[in-house]
């Protein structure tokens, strides 16, 4: 069995969702619900079909594999109605639009990706933030990232982090 700790969103997003009482393949990750207030997240968005959603609560995940996510059964999958916590929680995957602002009102740069710690069995928290790659990142493989319990508040499409952290971004970035 894997035991990693974290893994990126980029990773996460379309691994499949098996469940445990069948072996079958009942959809792949498409995004999450994620509340902001303690940057955890609540629950999975499974596309389970051509057009076809539902939701798997991230309490009902056994386990991050490498190629699949599997869940207790078939019952693990439910409709976004059958929660009401989940209607008033943003999907993540805006995140990656997010721009990223220095309380002193400078832009920093824009999200390219999340880490989620998977430490906990049926806990997942976003852990980080990973900024945008330009050429230097690509060509290095190593990107900026910062803590998320360092974000001070995130709006509409901008998230807001002490002008320290931004200032350690901004020089990891020349």
């Amino acid at each position: 069995m894997d035991n990693i700790s974290t893994r990126k969103w980029s990773e996460i997003r379309n691994l499949a969702v098996v469940t445990l009482t069948d072996g079958k393949k009942v959809g792949t990750v498409e995004d999450f619900y994620f509340d902001p207030q303690t940057n955890s997240v609540r629950a999975l968005l499974i596309k389970t079909g051509m057009f076809g959603h539902q939701v798997l609560l991230v309490s009902s995940i056994q386990a991050f594999g490498q190629d699949a996510i599997t869940a207790s059964g078939d019952n693990a999958l439910i409709k976004e109605k059958n929660d009401a916590q989940l209607s008033t929680m943003p999907l993540g995957q805006a995140l990656l639009t997010y721009k990223v602002m220095s309380e002193g009102g400078s832009i920093v740069g824009t999200i390219g990706n999340m880490l989620f710690d998977l430490s906990t069995p049926g806990v997942l928290h976003v852990a980080a933030f990973e900024m945008a790659a330009g050429l230097r990142e690509r060509i290095s493989g190593h990107y900026p990232t910062f803590e998320a319990q360092r974000v001070l508040r995130y709006g509409q499409d901008v998230m807001v982090i002490p002008d320290a952290i931004a200032l350690e971004l901004s020089k990891k970035r020349q």
